[in-house]
This record gives C-alpha cells, structure tokens and sequence, in this order.
C-alpha cells in the first residue's frame, strides 16, 4: 500500500500506522497481503493443472483487491476456460 486509504498521505516502507493521520493500516496492509498470496496460490494451481480450484481462488483474491496481476491472471484463466 502506498497511500493511507483515509487521507491519502504517502506512506514510509511497512509503517501500519498513517504519519498524517494516525489511522490503523493493519487491517487493509493484511487484506493485500491475503490477496497477493492467493495471486500466487492461483498461479501454483494453474502450474499444477488445476484450473476449477485456481478459478475460485483468484476471484477470491479479486473479491479482497484488485490488483493488475490479479487481474491479469484471471484473464489468462478466462481465455484458457474458453479453449
């Protein structure tokens, strides 16, 4: 996360705390985290050949965050579902 999701102040390396405002970033910094992981838990699934299971698990990592990986996967796994 680069900026403080309530006030939008850049923030330093892996503060979970906003310098500007104070909010408590933990709770979203552990959200992209998950969703990262299961990013890659989808990339594993697909290398595995397991394509139903990586489905479910990249829209889950869609549903917590959108990311341009995230969304590149499930391209790539919508165009394999189609062939």
């Amino acid at each position: 996360m680069e900026r403080c999701t309530i006030c939008k102040a850049r923030l330093k390396d892996s503060s979970t705390i906003c310098p500007r405002c104070g909010a408590d970033l933990s709770i979203p910094l552990n959200i992209e985290d998950e969703a990262q992981a299961l990013c890659h838990e989808a990339i594993m699934q697909l290398g595995a050949g397991h394509l139903g299971d990586a489905v479910q698990t990249i829209e889950y990592a869609l549903h917590l965050k959108r990311e341009p990986l995230t969304q590149a996967v499930w391209g790539f796994i919508r165009h394999q579902s189609l062939h």
